[in-house]
């Protein structure tokens, strides 16, 4: 017979059973808590992460729309109609209604609304952001509203005026702010600077070679948006540099580096009606000189030789527009621009009395001789819609001047230029110069002194605020 026995749990040891199960629960629901607490910690941190930098982005976009807009009009100050570059910022810093002093004057000062980016506090949605916005708006460097207020001392230091819808030093801040639906938002504050341009720049292919010679130390740089090639004894000061290929051949002297990937540079469209307000007198398609509002000074439609006679040194010659081959006494100290071809052909003007003449043409200007000239318009001598081809021996005096052409370029013969070539190299309507190239013949040549303030403008500075 089996013998049957038990033992009893004395409620002691039952107690420490229920404890440490206790225990064990205690420690799950904590681990299972901080692993809640862990997981909604790191999607609050992701959602910030994402908004943040939705806010950024946003920012950048506003900051990126206003710097396209901004540089587009400030290439374009003279086109656009102003004296200076400090005029075209001061035109921007007063906003579209052009007034500063009052409250609401003062409302849309710095605003871009007439070019698409709204008055602040107005935003504009980010594409592709659910509910991020930005906003811009421009300041001038000593304005205190950009969140910043200049002493005396760093006023004099940067070149400006106490006056913040005045510029003087020819920048401007952009300030651009993003937002996202939460509220969280990125200040962006970009600087715009004026930048020295090459001596010449194309923006299609371009020829230096021969004896040709861009000089001006650091200043005498030349750029093609194309493909430049470089050859025979031409001597380049600065860079020679392209965005479409490097070429060379012969013994060319280049002074600093060169490049055939080099990053694009912004090109005008150069347009002479664009220049006509400038103009004292109107060379027209149809044998008549006029005034800048239509009043007549010479007609020469029935006598080819009427307004040469009369002292103003063109001659009409019909569907070849206007020639020039004696300074007439009517003719120093003015800007011509002419609806037609311009042709100059002799020695007109010298070293103690130059033509004084800005050439704006909407056809080309073709120049032969051994004249001397000096920039009637400060800081521009001819912009032409067409070719410009300078033969012969011309020669510049006096202060840089731009050259704008549209179409192409062709320099040879003894031609000594001061200042700047931009060749917009657009499609040909003439075919007077088929291929853009400096030292054709002879020993052209163009100096840069570093002198031409504000004929470009590029990023200075970017930063987070």
């Amino acid at each position: 017979m089996g013998v049957h026995t038990s033992r009893s749990t004395a409620p002691g040891e039952r107690g420490f059973a229920l404890i440490g199960t206790l225990l064990l629960l205690l420690i799950v629901s904590s681990a299972t808590t901080a692993l809640w607490v862990s997981g909604q910690t790191e999607a609050a941190m992701a959602i910030n992460h994402e908004t943040s930098a939705q806010a950024k982005a946003a920012a950048e976009a506003g900051a990126n729309h206003a710097v396209d807009l901004t540089l587009d009009f400030l290439r374009r100050w003279r086109a656009n109609g102003f004296a200076t570059p400090a005029a075209a910022i001061t035109s921007l810093l007063l906003g579209p209604d052009t007034q500063s002093g009052t409250v609401a004057t003062d409302a849309d000062n710095g605003s871009l609304e007439g070019w698409g980016i709204p008055r602040p506090p107005a935003r504009l949605a980010l594409p592709g952001a659910a509910g991020a916005t930005y906003e811009a708006r421009l300041f001038d460097e000593d304005d205190p509203l950009r969140g910043l207020t200049l002493g005396a001392v760093d006023q004099l230091r940067i070149a400006e005026n106490g006056q913040p819808a005045v510029d003087a030093n020819n920048r401007v801040l952009i300030q651009a702010i993003g937002h996202t639906a939460d509220g969280t938002h990125t200040s962006v504050e970009v600087t715009l600077v004026p930048i020295q341009g090459p001596t010449i720049v194309s923006n299609g292919d371009l020829t230096v070679q021969g004896n040709a010679s861009v000089l001006g130390g650091t200043n005498g740089n030349v750029h093609s948006n194309g493909a430049l090639e470089v050859g025979g004894s031409a001597d380049i000061e600065g860079n020679a540099t392209a965005s479409g290929g490097y070429s060379e051949s012969g013994n060319p002297d280049i002074g600093g580096s060169t490049s055939g990937s080099a990053l694009p540079l912004p090109i005008i469209d150069i347009h002479a009606a664009d220049y006509r307000y400038l103009a004292d007198l109107v060379l027209t398609s149809g044998g008549v000189i006029t005034d800048l509002i239509g009043g007549v000074i010479c007609d020469a439609s029935a006598d080819a030789g009427a307004c040469e006679a009369a002292g103003y040194t063109w001659r009409y010659n019909g569907a070849a527009g206007w020639s020039a081959n004696a300074l007439g006494a009517n003719a120093d100290n003015r800007t011509f621009y002419a609806e037609t071809d311009l042709t100059i052909t002799s020695n007109i003007g010298t070293n103690g009395n130059p033509w004084d003449l800005t050439l704006i043409a909407e056809g080309n200007i073709d120049i032969s001789g051994n004249g001397t000239f000096e920039a009637d318009t400060p800081g521009l001598l001819f912009v032409t819609d067409q070719d410009l081809k300078i033969m012969g021996g011309m020669e510049q005096v006096g202060a840089d001047a731009q050259n704008l052409v549209r179409e192409q370029v062709r320099l040879g013969g003894n031609v000594s230029l001061l200042g700047e070539l931009i060749i917009e190299s657009a499609a040909h309507v003439s075919n007077l110069v088929t291929a853009s190239v400096i030292g054709a013949t002879g020993t052209p040549s163009i100096t840069n002194s570093g002198t031409l303030v504000g004929t470009s403008f590029s990023v200075g500075s970017w930063r987070e605020l």
